[in-house]
């Protein structure tokens, strides 16, 4: 049986990610946009756009 790079549970069938191309099972990822969860949370929050404080940088 093959088994989800996310969870590292057996399944019956994995989807490979378009991003990053992890073999993922149903529950971790959308089988629809062929996405694994961990890309998905990428592109929820965009790159360079935080605002870092500077008393938090120190």
């Amino acid at each position: 049986m093959p088994i989800c790079e996310i969870c590292g549970m057996e399944v019956l069938d994995v989807h490979v990610c378009v991003e990053c191309e992890a073999k993922f099972c149903d529950e971790c990822g959308d089988v629809k946009t062929k996405l694994c969860y961990d890309c998905i949370g990428w592109e929820d929050s965009p790159l360079g756009d935080e605002v870092w404080e500077e008393e938090h940088l120190n």
